[in-house]
């Protein structure tokens, strides 16, 4: 890290003790961030950052004050929507500060992390590297969709019309061996005024609407499935993972709809999984059993996305026939360092071997968390360790560079 890097950076320390407040200004400074604004407890906290024209990029707060506490703090900041970036520091447990943690981003704080007392470089390191990030993206033009209004119809119906929707690939990795082992599929709108979308910004409205939610759906069956045929023509596997909306199983037709377009793409069903995020599966359990049954019959593979995140339960997970588990990027993303996350991650592991179900780890973004997989038996992995989202053109050009370089990144 280039000490001149943060220089610019302008920070609010939030803590009553001032042996503390002076060591942590001490970690910024051998960070090259000397612009540092000190606050007691939670009110003085409050009244300099709504002072006329005040910003600040970091915000590192404690939790255990006198006054007004660190929790209060949070729900104080909530309704002021700063573009803030806040740290949770404490001496408390972890289970804790991870709680206080979850509290901040629940009331739409943007929280990097939170870290156990006494601060360090190698605590705030990543501290600021997830700040940098959240600064591009927050002016990136995706980033400015967030205060937009939600599109308009003619606007979505554009997008189809006019060819704006594409889509992009993250590849898939084999933990033990580091071959490739596919790639999941990702909408994206082109919009000619905001530029490139992420499906956050857009999937949701799709997805509410009787007319587009099963345009939604054809247009990422068609085009993900098309291009692991372009691959198979050419003399390569892509077995290519599919997001699907809930909405798209009340459609009984769709096993047969999926089966055609992997039929005239000449794609075998079993380089196709559909995947489906737990909190959606509260549905209509009749109907999605009928067509996911249906879908096995098939031989597509079914994938419980996002899992840990809903109340489905484990005997809905029994009872539906998915044959892949991706654990979510909340409890893999800093997993090495939590012991809570590490809990919740070889649970889902346990459990996936237990069903026999094939075990993915998203959101994989740090060499600490793949070896800690790797250690625990994952078998399958995506995240921006190995590769970001990318066209199917980048993918091709990504594939011939992995393969040649795997073994040396991964040692």
């Amino acid at each position: 890290m280039q000490i001149s890097e943060f220089a610019s950076t302008r920070v609010l320390i939030v803590d009553d003790q001032e042996h503390v407040r002076r060591w942590v200004r001490s970690v910024l400074k051998g960070a090259g961030i000397t612009d540092v604004t000190e606050a007691t407890d939670g009110k003085g906290a409050f009244d300099i950052v709504t002072r006329k024209d005040e910003r600040f990029d970091l915000i590192l707060c404690d939790l255990r004050m006198p006054g007004r506490d660190g929790i209060e703090t949070i729900r104080s900041l909530s309704p002021l929507h700063l573009d803030t970036a806040i740290a949770i520091m404490s001496i408390e447990e972890e289970r804790v500060i991870e709680t206080a943690g979850i509290l901040a981003e629940v009331q739409g704080l943007h929280l990097l992390g939170t870290v156990s007392k006494p601060l360090t470089a190698a605590k705030l390191t990543p501290l600021l590297e997830r700040m940098r990030e959240h600064e591009t993206q927050r002016r990136s033009p995706a980033a400015a969709a967030t205060v937009i209004e939600p599109a308009l119809e003619h606007e979505l119906r554009s997008a189809f019309e006019l060819g704006e929707l594409t889509m992009a690939y993250q590849p898939k990795i084999r933990m033990l061996t580091g071959e490739f082992a596919g790639v999941e599929a990702l909408v994206r709108w082109n919009h000619p005024q905001r530029g490139l979308l992420s499906p956050a910004f857009f999937v949701p409205a799709l997805e509410a609407s009787d007319e587009f939610s099963p345009w939604l759906t054809d247009f990422v069956l068609e085009h993900a499935i098309s291009t692991a045929g372009r691959w198979r023509q050419s003399g390569r596997e892509l077995p290519v993972a599919i997001n699907l909306s809930v909405r798209a199983f009340d459609q009984l037709d769709l096993p047969e709809r999926v089966e055609l377009y992997a039929r005239d793409a000449g794609v075998p069903a079993e380089w196709i999984t559909l995947e489906i995020t737990e909190t959606q599966v509260e549905r209509d359990e009749i109907r999605l059993l009928d067509v996911a049954t249906r879908l096995r019959l098939k031989g597509f593979n079914l994938s419980i996305d996002d899992f840990g995140t809903g109340q489905s339960g484990l005997s809905k997970l029994h009872r539906l026939p998915f044959n892949e588990l991706k654990i979510d990027r909340q409890f893999v993303h800093g997993a090495s360092h939590s012991s809570t996350q590490r809990s919740v991650v070889e649970a889902s592991l346990a459990l996936a071997r237990s069903l026999r179900m094939t075990a993915v780890a998203e959101g994989i973004q740090q060499r600490p968390d793949w070896d800690l997989l790797v250690g625990l038996g994952c078998e399958v992995m995506q995240g921006f360790f190995v590769a970001r989202p990318m066209s199917e053109e980048g993918l091709t050009a990504w594939t011939a560079h992995w393969k040649s370089t795997a073994g040396e990144r991964l040692q």
